[in-house]
């Protein structure tokens, strides 16, 4: 299926907090490059930034992420004192910002170091984002990335207790759910309800609730999917990661 070209090209910038993520940084950005690239090519942006926040990181994120973005407009913030994630979300986005001077149409898209985005994120989230929406909330789907620590939940009644937990905020093309690593707001609405809350867990669930309580349309495709990591030792505890460390441990215990 074709994507649906925007209505006019915007000013992009993505946001991606990384902790320690040295060996799945450059999957990451390396898909979110091409992605802009594409968008690009299509006329559907104007201005792109990328700010990548290495939170506490004690090894090459930073680095990796640096040669990898050459040539493109970004920030590498080095950050030691944010407190919660969303804090880290919050700094990421003024950071992107100040990359665009004298800012027109600005699109904030978010996701994770431990995401890989499709050829066509940039490009499907404006779509929906030209229909008069002011934040695209998409899905995300496991993966497995090589490496050891990430699969799917290993015990089949766990799996399935995943999945039915999938199954039940999806309603026709459109789901109930609330991903960081695949979150998409316009910066004015952004800045209007007062960024991302600086909590512990949440903050992408928290930010959207903000935007529907105050009014603004917000479009939830299904079809807007990123690949995300199954693992179980996440970089904040709360997250995908410690439910699907819950939903192994549970079945695990009633097997």
């Amino acid at each position: 299926m074709t994507t649906p070209k925007p209505h006019h090209a915007v000013d992009v910038v993505v946001v991606v907090p990384a902790r320690d993520e040295a060996d799945r940084i450059a999957a990451c950005l390396h898909s979110v490059r091409a992605s802009l690239e594409r968008a690009a090519d299509l006329g559907a942006v104007r201005r792109v930034a990328v700010a990548v926040i290495g939170h506490h990181c004690a090894d090459d994120t930073l680095g990796q992420a640096d040669r990898i973005l050459a040539g493109l407009p970004h920030v590498l913030l080095d950050d030691e004192t944010s407190a919660t994630v969303g804090d880290v979300r919050a700094v990421g986005v003024r950071a992107a910002l100040d990359l665009l001077p004298t800012p027109r149409e600005v699109w904030i898209l978010n996701t994770d170091a431990d995401s890989v985005v499709p050829a066509s994120w940039v490009t499907d989230v404006l779509a929906h984002a030209g229909r008069d929406q002011q934040a695209v909330v998409g899905m995300t789907h496991l993966s497995r990335d090589g490496l050891g620590a990430v699969k799917r939940p290993d015990n089949p009644a766990a799996a399935v207790a995943y999945r039915r937990i999938i199954r039940a905020g999806i309603h026709g093309q459109t789901h109930d759910h609330v991903y960081g690593a695949n979150l998409a707001v316009r910066a004015d609405a952004y800045a209007a309800v007062g960024e991302f809350r600086s909590v512990r867990v949440g903050e992408d669930a928290a930010l959207v609730q903000a935007l529907v309580d105050d009014g603004r349309p917000i479009a939830r495709p299904r079809g807007v999917v990123v690949s995300t990591s199954a693992r179980r030792h996440g970089r904040a505890a709360g997250g995908l990661a410690t439910l699907l460390d819950s939903l192994d441990q549970e079945h695990r215990a009633a097997s």
